[in-house]
């Protein structure tokens, strides 16, 4: 049985608490639920007839956005960079 530690930290997103429970360091699941409470902020600030459901749905979809562009983006340096190694690539 593997002996990974399991970190718990209390956070609070968007009004709500919730206990975080992960392998990442706590610092981590600080940040991740603040930038997940920061979006929902924003988010609901552009509109005050949104419901939290509504919000939290927004939320997901930008974090989703944000993630699919990043792979995008990460698989052209990989490819750059395999192209520079192989020396396919110009200076």
């Amino acid at each position: 049985m593997d002996n990974v530690s399991v970190n718990r930290v209390r956070v609070t997103i968007h009004g709500m608490e919730y206990t975080l429970k992960g392998t990442a360091p706590t610092s981590h699941l600080n940040s991740v639920a603040n930038a997940v409470d920061k979006m929902m902020t924003e988010i609901s600030s552009t509109s005050t007839y949104m419901d939290e459901r509504r919000v939290a749905v927004l939320t997901a979809l930008n974090l989703a956005d944000e993630l699919e562009r990043l792979k995008k983006e990460y698989q052209e340096l990989l490819s750059l960079l395999d192209d520079k190694t192989r020396g396919d690539g110009s200076p």
